[in-house]
């Protein structure tokens, strides 16, 4: 179900890079004019989020300047490659015409033209992007964003989730003049669903996936018609949502990608940045804060409502008036189709890859009995998510 690619190998990439081009970087980092005399390069993560993903590499060392003064240093990589060549699951090998349009939700070189953009010129004090040291073109298929290392963050209270949402309310309620820039994706969730979930399930359906006897065991039959249902009503999904206030959004803003540091909140991962609906963050925010375990499924409720209220009152901070159903709706709109699809995907994918259900057990430290019945109560939230009106079967 997932598309296979030739494995890439960032650490022996980055080891084969000229020196000269690393201490360009590092002396950008430190503002100082170095000769870099020793580093190490550790994998961050990011080699799962895409099929085509090159990962997130730190980079770390000591440098030598005009004063002979011995510097540390550290900076984070994060290697981007086109997905030009890919095989998806329906069978379509992406051109290079389709790796090229820009307003793609995936499309690959967008947080490197975001980071050299003026896009965070107007970010609302108290949130801030990693500051970007270069961007090192390889290829025309791969381009490598360099950028500050932030210090680990810190565990988060109720409070942090609300100080967040209130500060993507006040950026988003305030930014309801769209940049002009060609690259910031267009209708997001609508290109995800019409491209890569369709073809997913295209096969979900083929194999009637839906009476698989994995899923029969974790969800009632009327839950699986309200999934199926869920899946044939997308565009009606789509339509609403594309009426509503449209704002600028990072459109992945979930726990991972966030950061306090000290009073400011640090917001990386810019890949799928472009126009969305006034409260669509929220989902991301609570969906994938949710689905990557950052918070506890048994808190959802509360993680919820607090993001709400914080949320609600920074666009009230920003001037805005509008009524709050807006943001509801939104919220409404995108949650279900965005992530219960999927997480009922990736269960499913168990029963026919078990190299996968093996994967997710050795990541996970826990039993994919466990691991399934989890995924099936967030299936079950997100899907209790339907817009208002909306009955599960």
């Amino acid at each position: 179900m997932i598309p296979q690619v030739e494995a890439f190998d960032g650490k022996q990439a980055i080891a084969r890079m000229d020196v000269k081009q690393l201490e360009g970087i590092v002396s950008r980092a430190l503002a100082d004019c170095v000769t870099v005399t020793e580093w190490q390069t550790i994998l961050m993560g990011g080699l799962d989020s895409s099929p085509f993903a090159g990962g997130v590499y730190k980079l770390d060392g000591q440098a030598v300047n005009a004063a002979n003064l011995t510097r540390d240093w550290r900076v984070v990589v994060k290697i981007l490659r086109s997905p030009e060549g890919l095989t998806m699951p329906d069978g379509t090998t992406i051109t290079r015409d389709m790796a090229e349009e820009q307003n793609n939700f995936g499309y690959w070189q967008r947080e490197a033209l975001a980071a050299q953009s003026d896009l965070f010129d107007d970010l609302p004090p108290g949130l801030r992007v990693p500051q970007c040291f270069g961007i090192t073109c390889v290829s025309d298929t791969e381009c490598w964003l360099w950028q500050e290392h932030l210090p680990a963050d810190k565990d988060w209270t109720w409070n942090d989730y609300y100080a967040t949402a209130y500060r993507l309310g006040q950026w988003q309620a305030a930014h309801q003049k769209l940049s002009l820039h060609s690259w910031l994706s267009e209708n997001w969730l609508a290109s995800w669903v019409h491209g890569p979930l369709t073809g997913i399930f295209g096969l979900v359906e083929g194999m009637n996936g839906y009476q698989h006897p994995l899923l029969t065991a974790y969800f009632a039959p009327e839950e699986l018609v309200a999934l199926r249902q869920l899946w044939a009503k997308r565009q009606s999904y789509l339509e609403r949502l594309a009426q509503l206030p449209q704002t600028l959004c990072h459109l992945d803003a979930h726990r991972g990608n966030l950061s306090w540091q000290g009073d400011d909140l640090a917001m990386l991962d810019w890949a799928f940045v472009g126009a969305g609906a006034l409260g669509e963050e929220l989902a991301a925010f609570i969906g994938a804060s949710l689905l990557l375990d950052y918070v506890p499924l048994a808190d959802a409720e509360q993680l919820e409502q607090v993001a709400f209220d914080g949320y609600l009152a920074g666009s009230r901070a920003a001037g805005w008036a509008g009524d709050e159903a807006i943001i509801w709706e939104a919220y409404r709109c995108v949650m279900p189709l965005r992530y219960a699809l999927m997480s009922l995907a990736s269960m499913l994918r168990t029963a026919v890859d078990p190299t996968h259900a093996t994967e997710w057990e050795q990541k996970t430290g826990k039993p994919l009995t466990e691991i399934l019945a989890h995924r099936a109560g967030l299936v079950r939230f997100y899907l209790s998510r339907l817009p208002y009106g909306e009955e599960l079967v």
